[in-house]
């Protein structure tokens, strides 16, 4: 997998290029991109209501069905386990999963 560096502009490959597109999917709004509007999480258009144990089990489900979704590009990623941890100014979302034989665990704050 190669990818680039949002931040620096550098490419990158293996468990950096898998952690830029993990943070690029699960932190852009589904529909928000012009020529690719499948492409995001569902999730970022419930941010603005009150966090709860049910809101972040939504943020769960949701975060989930992104990975999953084959137009995001992470099918090579099995999510194993999704955690939605309630912060100051919304979520931390936690996945543990397998990529190419090994466990790694992924976070992003949406």
């Amino acid at each position: 997998m190669i990818g680039i560096d949002p931040k620096t502009g550098k490419t990158v490959t293996g468990i950096a290029a898998l952690t830029c597109r993990f943070e690029r999917i699960l932190t852009t709004q589904m529909t928000s991109r012009i020529k690719r509007r499948q492409i995001g999480n569902k999730a970022i258009a419930r941010l603005g209501r009150m966090q709860s144990p049910t809101e972040a089990m939504i943020v769960q489900n949701l975060s989930l069905e992104a990975l999953a979704n084959p137009v995001n590009g992470l099918t090579a990623f099995k999510a194993k386990q999704c955690q939605a941890i309630s912060r100051d100014a919304g979520f931390l979302v936690v996945v543990r999963g397998l990529w190419q034989g090994n466990d790694i665990e992924l976070q992003v704050k949406l």
